[in-house]
């Protein structure tokens, strides 16, 4: 823990590439991520923040044949295979952009793109359920929540993006898997078994440690 707080200055960010090659060609979830990172700085006085296309290598030059060499490709792979203790942690951030930017039209996208919304697409399901295991409500942030033109700090930011409850409650492993058969993939013969793994293994790791459960304020009612 981070001192006297329950909170390490770590975020991760979860959210759906708009490209095939690139996430944000444009910046504009990058603006939208700025301003909550903003928001989060006037209460935290830093936060590193784990943004897959430029925490892992990724293919320098699909289109072209240009990819990621071998040393590159194990430590891309050795990454994902820490993506469940990142994102399930119970001390870390997790930002969900769960909404698309102003001007993503998923019929302007190009062949092969996947344009399914957040909640269809496998990995930022995943993500998303990784973070509802044992993570307290106010470090699990829904940004597709923010208002426009609103001027945030830390706590209103909190308070807008866990409204309406903000996440589901945890899935067993074996309701996680099923459900995850809906979803979409990008690279699914290989994501979809990988991404079973390392929930059930996130799963086991935060419920095995955890001694106190902050569910406070999510909205949930009766169980």
């Amino acid at each position: 823990t981070n001192g006297e707080y329950d909170w390490l200055p770590v975020a991760a960010l979860s959210y759906p590439w708009l490209t095939k090659d690139h996430p944000d060609p444009r910046g504009a979830n990058l603006s939208r991520v700025a301003r909550a990172l903003k928001a989060l700085l006037t209460n935290i006085p830093r936060l590193g923040v784990f943004w897959d296309f430029g925490s892992l290598h990724q293919h320098p030059d699909p289109a072209n044949g240009v990819m990621r060499t071998e040393e590159q490709n194990a430590l891309f792979k050795q990454g994902l295979g820490c993506l469940g203790t990142l994102y399930s942690h119970p001390h870390t951030y997790v930002l969900r952009l769960t909404s698309f930017p102003d001007g993503h039209k998923a019929e302007d996208q190009a062949e092969g793109t996947n344009v399914a919304a957040y909640s269809d697409r496998g990995w930022c399901a995943t993500e998303s359920c990784w973070a509802s295991l044992t993570k307290a409500g106010y470090i699990s942030l829904d940004l597709g929540k923010m208002r426009r033109r609103r001027q945030y700090d830390s706590n209103s930011l909190v308070t807008d993006c866990k409204q309406d409850g903000g996440r589901r409650p945890p899935l067993l492993p074996s309701a996680f898997a099923a459900e995850l058969e809906t979803k979409s993939f990008t690279n699914g013969k290989d994501d979809k078994p990988l991404v079973k793994r390392l929930y059930e293994a996130a799963f086991e790791e935060q419920f095995g440690k955890a001694t106190v459960l902050d569910y406070a304020d999510l909205g949930w009612g009766d169980a």
